[in-house]
């Protein structure tokens, strides 16, 4: 999996009701590299979580982490703001939310930056597709 470190966010879109986001990066610098610019897509996306957007987001890596490390990490904020409906996964406990995500094969890409934007998104693929520039 390419981690796309230093590439900038230029861009994020969620689509289909929460269910696809796509990031919109690109290489802004003069040195060489195999691909200057990419969407990659998250689809059939189960739940995310971004902050410190500041507009200008440079990446450090977008990788595949462990979705109990994730459950467990969050169980508390997730049980408290499941009074709210968020996140919709949530089924009281880590356990049974587990047990959930596996049956529908989801992953946990965890999103690393240098400069901004972090946070992870919980869906079943991950996929880029190089843009023309």
């Amino acid at each position: 999996m390419r981690s796309w470190h230093d590439y900038h966010l230029v861009g994020y879109s969620v689509a289909e009701s929460g269910r696809k986001i796509a990031f919109e990066v690109t290489w802004p610098y003069e040195t060489e590299t195999d691909v200057r610019r990419a969407n990659v897509v998250f689809s059939n996306v189960e739940g995310y979580f971004f902050e410190h957007d500041l507009g200008g987001n440079i990446l450090y890596s977008i990788s595949e982490e462990s979705v109990h490390a994730l459950l467990t990490q969050n169980a508390s904020r997730f049980q408290d703001e499941s009074k709210w409906g968020w996140p919709l996964f949530w089924r009281d406990g880590v356990e049974k939310t587990l047990e959930l995500l596996v049956e529908k094969n989801v992953k946990c890409f965890e999103i690393s930056s240098s400069y901004g934007l972090s946070g992870w998104v919980l869906a079943t693929n991950m996929d880029s597709y190089e843009t023309v520039v």
